[in-house]
């Protein structure tokens, strides 16, 4: 239910915002370049970063032309034209499986129907389209003053807030936080753009965050990104030979991804090499055909996939390296992921720098 989840822009592989590492396999040695020089940009104070946020659910609301407020969840976007709290209450109890079966709907039909009223109390008349974003915090999940500051946890982040800063003493006077991410021109539209400035949406009980970037300089060692660049230019011809798209097999890179995002899942990062991936894809789901042309690479060019994983494991590392620097520095909003500091990380231009040694998605 992520913004991550989300594409704003024509379809690419793996997501509209992908991990940093995940460049080395999408983009081979030139993406692997990238990351050093973003890696490199964050250091001089060059790239803008901001808090990923671990918002929940999703929601969608804005105007149509002619004034008339709409508000909808994630699965009722093109679908459900909610124009009044009730019908959004009615939409939510009787999809999936219906209130009976699944009791949870009710409460959350009520929450639902109390946030389509705060919104649209305050929502500019002279709006028109439609912006979407995670919740962070509602009357039914509010925002209270705890030991470290004003706290809310949507998902699986706390965050905490100093309550003498600005944005502190916002979240305070008002009743509903949501993190946005985008805006469309139409109810149901699949292509919208980005959302900067939010200045005209906010209202004494909402807040709503654009980015919401962190003001730290990370120190980062020019030694290791430098090695990046020497491991990736010594190793280009390999790599890009290796994934460049072939008949019957025109989506490898795809395949890597997939067996990277397994492997973190499931919290074995240290199987993301040569061997941890081919017995990954004994168990696959990808085809046998697809199985015996990725051998047959492999055996033409035994450099390829070692260089690709030894670059991949070098990104993270220094990824991993930043993301420490941000968590400890000093902020006016924290992240705690249960008893561990930070959240789930960050985002850089078009790429994220999660903590996936820590960070388990659903």
């Amino acid at each position: 239910m992520r913004y991550r989840e989300f594409r704003l822009v024509e379809a690419q592989q793996g997501r509209e915002y992908n991990h940093l590492e995940d460049l080395v396999f999408f983009d081979g040695a030139a993406g692997a370049m990238k990351a050093a020089d973003t890696l490199d940009q964050l250091g001089q104070g060059q790239g803008k970063v901001a808090i990923k946020w671990d918002g929940n659910p999703t929601v969608y609301f804005g105007r149509e032309p002619d004034g008339t407020f709409v508000l909808t969840g994630k699965n009722g976007w093109g679908k459900n034209m909610s124009t009044d709290a009730n019908d959004l209450a009615q939409f939510i109890m009787n999809t999936g499986k219906g209130a009976e079966q699944e009791p949870w709907r009710k409460d959350f039909a009520a929450e639902m129907s109390d946030l389509f009223k705060i919104i649209e109390a305050g929502f500019p008349k002279d709006f028109e389209g439609y912006v979407y974003g995670d919740l962070l915090y509602t009357p039914r999940k509010p925002a209270t003053k705890g030991k470290s500051g004003i706290e809310f946890t949507p998902n699986k982040v706390t965050y905490s807030v100093d309550p003498n800063s600005e944005i502190g003493k916002r979240i305070a006077n008002s009743k509903v936080g949501v993190a946005l991410h985008g805006k469309y021109d139409s109810f149901g539209a699949k292509v919208g753009q980005p959302l900067d400035d939010v200045k005209g949406i906010q209202t004494n009980d909402l807040v709503a965050f654009a980015q919401t970037y962190v003001p730290h300089t990370p120190t980062v060692d020019t030694k290791e990104t430098n090695e990046i660049r020497q491991m990736a230019k010594a190793n280009a011809k390999f790599i890009d030979s290796f994934l460049e798209p072939q008949q019957g097999l025109s989506d490898l890179k795809n395949i890597i991804y997939t067996f990277s995002n397994q492997t973190v899942k499931a919290q074995k990062l240290d199987q993301i090499n040569v061997d941890g991936f081919f017995n990954w894809l004994k168990t696959s789901k990808v085809s046998q055909p697809k199985q015996v042309k990725i051998y047959e690479k492999h055996k033409q060019s035994p450099k390829s996939l070692p260089a690709i994983f030894a670059l991949l494991n070098k990104v993270a590392a220094v990824k991993n390296h930043i993301i420490d620097q941000l968590d400890d520095a000093p902020a006016d909003i924290k992240q705690m992921t249960g008893s561990e500091k930070g959240g789930e990380g960050y985002v850089t231009g078009k790429v994220k720098l999660v903590p996936r040694h820590r960070w388990r998605p659903d």
